[in-house]
């Protein structure tokens, strides 16, 4: 199947994917995150253990943007006062867990950011060098 850019969303090329179930943990996808060279933004519903979620950050404590939902005022305060270079904004509208690594890869996942209390499935998605997985190229 061949998609389009339209009103649903917009096309991407993906070079290579992954699904795990229960076998992998925000540390150790992000264990490269000090890495990365670009911005990282983080769409969360909830954001749950924040020692957990500060360690995996204090890896690279700045140009990381999180979106989270309103709920979580009290976690994003705690998180921001741990690391006053994080930024972070809070929605009513925000449902989404998704961690984009850009422009290169995308985490889209069952589980909220942050230590999974369930069985957890993800995929990863790595798109090609020179091309934009937020697509603005």
């Amino acid at each position: 199947m061949t998609f389009s850019d339209d009103s649903c969303g917009f096309r991407f090329a993906c070079a290579d994917a992954k699904m795990s179930i229960g076998a992998s943990t925000w540390a150790s996808r992000l264990s490269q995150l000090g890495k990365a060279s670009e911005e990282i933004p983080i769409l969360t519903h909830s954001l749950s253990d924040i020692d957990y979620i500060t360690n995996i950050l204090d890896k690279r404590p700045i140009d990381i943007w999180i979106l989270a939902h309103v709920s979580a005022e009290r976690e994003a305060r705690m998180m921001k006062a741990k690391l006053p270079r994080l930024g972070i904004a809070l929605r009513r509208e925000i449902g989404a867990k998704a961690v984009l690594v850009a422009p290169e890869t995308v985490w889209i996942s069952s589980s909220d950011f942050g230590k999974a209390g369930k069985l957890e499935s993800a995929v990863v998605l790595e798109v090609p060098r020179g091309l934009d997985c937020l697509g603005f190229s």
